[in-house]
């Protein structure tokens, strides 16, 4: 099998150890025959009726099936040099060599396998012709037979030590699947390692990892129902880990059961006050929701923990301008730009802000009669819409390609009479493509 020590790069994993042969200590061939022979006898003796109902004539099925998944896993090592893997398996009997990209590849072809090698180290193998195709489901198959005539449980130790090689063999299908990308596989290894663990003979042995990990494929293959079970699982053993809460709310979120997704953020949040990761996912949800005030309440304590973090004040400005409270807005804006005087989104709302409350100015000095008090009351909604004016322009400086800036920056030098600005911005929006 083509089994190598693989990173698991998004799920937190606990490596599969294998006892690996040293160079002295094995044939210079491996004897893949010999293998093939038990297996024949195996064959044989489990449609045997005198012997398929003998305890010894399982075990040992369970453990050849074992040996056969880990017959390459002796011998090869990702990382390893063509000389050491020539130690093993000799000349190939063909090589090819390709290029991808910077990478050399090579592919060292044998009657029963393809050891791929990259400049010049080993990077993965793939078994032609196999011994058995799926030696590890027929393991567990075979052990559980065993369950079934010891009666009287006296190979239950032996067994319970089978188990547990077979469970890191199962978790090394599971790493190898993941990264290939495979996330199917994986997550029925890993299911596998879990119903393993559910045999009496097992005495009730929790894996908190394998159910966390179960629980991350089960997510990214859509299937949230097992996701969340398998994460309240670990979640009862007191997991350490503040993304199963994140995981948990998703989960529920994606089946519609938004309040039970909030009610989980809260109880990570509790667990793990200081984890800003759950105290984002709260915030976010009370954006989405519309809940400012409860939003405000988050982002003041995610401030505490991180006061440079230029997300929370601008979230934070959106929140207060939403409500109405412009000098709030004004201020969190404000300090977007004394962390970023070159952020976007601080500009283009601190000019937006002024602009619209300009426009509420306007609006009050139609309403009076007076010519005099209107003067007054209209010269004050162009001094606060010429504050609205350097904003924009600098949102425009630093994203030229903004189109909302450019389409406010037009109304704005149309209001304030400025015909030179309007006509030059008129010609950038027709360059594109937009003519009002």
């Amino acid at each position: 099998m083509k089994r190598l020590s693989f990173s698991f790069l998004v799920l937190v994993i606990v490596s599969a150890s294998y006892i690996r042969a040293q160079v002295e200590d094995v044939q210079p061939i491996i004897n893949y025959n010999a293998l093939e022979n038990k297996l024949k006898k195996s064959n044989s003796a489990i449609e045997d009726p005198k012997k398929n109902i003998k305890v010894k004539t399982w075990i040992e099925r369970g453990e050849l099936m074992m040996e056969i998944y880990s017959i390459n896993l002796q011998y090869l090592r990702k990382g390893m040099s063509v000389s050491e893997a020539k130690l093993f398996f000799r000349e190939p009997d063909e090589i090819k060599q390709t290029q991808d990209g910077a990478d050399m590849i090579e592919e060292y072809i044998y009657e029963r396998i393809t050891i791929i090698f990259k400049n010049g180290v080993l990077d993965d193998w793939v078994e032609t012709s196999k011994i058995y195709e799926n030696p590890l489901p027929e393991a567990k198959k075979a052990f559980e037979k065993v369950i079934e005539l010891d009666t009287e449980g006296k190979y239950n130790e032996e067994l319970k030590e089978y188990l547990n090689q077979l469970k890191l063999q199962f978790e090394s299908e599971a790493v190898y699947a993941y990264s290939k990308k495979k996330y199917e596989d994986a997550y029925n290894n890993f299911r596998e390692i879990l119903k393993i663990n559910e045999l009496e003979v097992m005495e009730g042995v929790v894996d908190t990892v394998i159910f966390y990990n179960a629980g991350r494929l089960a997510r990214e293959l859509n299937k949230h129902k097992e996701a969340i079970e398998l994460f309240k699982i670990v979640d009862g053993y007191d997991y350490n880990n503040p993304f199963i809460y994140i995981f948990l709310s998703s989960s529920y979120n994606a089946i519609g059961d938004s309040a039970s997704g909030v009610e989980v953020l809260k109880t990570g949040f509790k667990k793990f006050p200081e984890n800003q990761n759950i105290l984002i996912e709260l915030i976010n949800y009370y954006l989405l929701k519309g809940h400012a005030d409860e939003a405000l309440d988050y982002l003041a304590i995610a401030k505490e923990d991180d006061s440079e973090n230029i997300s929370f004040y601008f979230a934070e400005g959106t929140l207060y301008d939403k409500l109405g409270r412009f000098d709030d807005a004004k201020r969190s804006y404000e300090h977007c730009l004394e962390l970023d005087e070159n952020y976007f989104n601080a500009h283009y709302n601190l000019g937006v802000l002024y602009y619209n409350n300009a426009v509420k100015l306007y609006d009050e000095a139609n309403l009076i009669n007076d010519i005099q008090e209107y003067e007054k009351a209209k010269e004050v909604a162009d001094a606060e819409i010429a504050k609205a004016l350097p904003y924009i322009e600098r949102a425009h400086e630093i994203n030229p390609d903004d189109v909302e800036s450019l389409k406010t920056l037009k109304t704005l030098y149309y209001r304030l009479q400025m015909d030179d600005k309007y006509d030059e911005v008129i010609i950038k929006l027709k360059e594109k493509g937009i003519v009002d």
